[in-house]
């Protein structure tokens, strides 16, 4: 059975996040320097899931371990800010 795209597209991502070469910043320039602004929105959909589905994961991480990651503290706090928008 064939992967779906979006995970084909998950994998790609984060062999290319844990590669201690990879820029986040450079990454950002260029989709909204090279691409449509619809490529743009997208990615904004991808983030703003990111923040929701991070918040959770740190809930249960806090619940569970006491302990949590600066990113996922971020996230739960992000998701708290896009809530009152």
């Amino acid at each position: 059975m064939a992967k779906a795209n979006e995970v084909k597209i998950a994998e790609k991502l984060a062999d290319g996040l844990n590669d201690a070469t990879f820029s986040p910043a450079v990454l950002a320039n260029y989709i909204i320097t090279h691409y449509p602004i619809y490529t743009t929105e997208r990615l904004m959909e991808l983030v703003r899931y990111i923040i929701e589905y991070g918040s959770i994961e740190m809930r249960k991480e806090w619940e569970i371990n006491g302990r949590t990651s600066d990113g996922l503290l971020l996230a739960d706090t992000l998701k708290d800010i896009l809530e009152t928008i």
